[in-house]
């Protein structure tokens, strides 16, 4: 089983406009509506694929159709309701200018006894997992060393854990090497400190994290591609031309191929393509949609991946 934790999931509503202009009224053209929060985007590319996963986080009273769709989608949860809400993300699409701009509100204050029954959740269900996904904002009132303390209390030679966060939740969380990390190059850089101008720059801080006990270093760089960084080797995963309609999601999907490809025992390469073909068909996508089976299928072929060490 892979264990997605979603401790700041939210509502997802995509505007899709032409011609925004700020100041002005604009006329919508339509809109969705999606189960967001990106353990919870994890957990709808997994079940595309078949995997057997289970969402757990923190729910709020107004967010009954979050659980509702991943149920309608065959995904079993095990969320901890919450005494607030749950949070709305408005995504507004500009299909003009072929832009997304996202206004993410920062998520309810979680009392210390919900903190403690999803601590509890984890710990039971990564004893029945052999992946575990953290990943993810944390709401207020959750203390920054969570991710970290979950791993220490968790950590086993047979579970992988894949942990995918930004500021000091990454940096607390690093410190207890999981097994498989996937920061951008602006969380890369928050964690070492420094400005990393170059590909190389890049390369280097993110060996030091591999040699520092991380199985996977896995880079996004947007429309630059992603640098993966394994015992195996040094991957450079080049971006396939498409037309993109949204990029929420996209990083998920990418991990979610990770844990697809780990939890079935995938050779490197393929789990590498797997994932960048996923992630691509999130981006060709409104909304935050999971991509499937078939598009990773087509989208494989176009996948080029350079090793650039051994």
């Amino acid at each position: 089983m892979i264990t997605t934790v979603t401790s700041n999931p939210a509502i997802d509503r995509t505007i899709i406009v032409e011609d925004l202009k700020l100041g002005y009224v604009n006329r919508v053209i339509r809109t969705r509506v999606d189960a967001g929060g990106k353990g919870i985007n994890v957990a709808k590319n997994l079940k595309n694929f078949g995997d057997d996963v289970i969402a757990l986080g923190f729910i709020g009273p107004n967010a009954k159709y979050i659980i509702d769709c991943l149920e309608d989608e065959g995904i079993k949860t095990d969320f901890v309701k919450i005494k607030n809400e749950t949070r709305t993300n408005i995504k507004i699409s500009d299909i003009s200018r072929m832009e997304v701009t996202d206004l993410n509100e920062y998520g309810p204050h979680v009392s210390e006894e919900e903190i403690e029954l999803l601590k509890k959740s984890i710990c039971k269900y990564a004893k029945e997992s052999k992946v575990l996904v953290l990943s993810g904002s944390l709401p207020q009132g959750v203390p920054k060393t969570f991710y970290k303390d979950i791993i220490r209390e968790v950590k086993s030679g047979d579970l992988k854990i894949i942990l995918d966060a930004d500021k000091e939740a990454f940096l607390y969380g690093i410190e207890e090497k999981p097994y498989m990390i996937k920061p951008n190059v602006q969380e890369l850089e928050d964690a070492v400190g420094k400005k990393l101008e170059s590909l190389e720059e890049v390369i280097e801080e993110g060996k030091k994290l591999k040699d520092s006990g991380i199985e996977i270093v896995a880079i996004s760089m947007g429309g630059r591609g992603s640098i993966i960084i394994t015992k195996e080797g040094i991957y450079r995963v080049k971006p396939v031309k498409v037309e993109v309609k949204g990029t929420v999601g996209a990083g998920d999907a990418f991990v979610a191929g990770f844990a697809h490809g780990i939890y079935k025992r995938l050779p490197i390469e393929e789990t590498i393509k797997i994932a960048a073909a996923l992630s691509t068909s999130v981006v060709m996508k409104e909304g935050t949609r999971a991509g499937t089976l078939d598009e990773v299928n087509i989208l494989k072929d176009k996948i080029e991946i350079e090793r650039i060490e051994r």
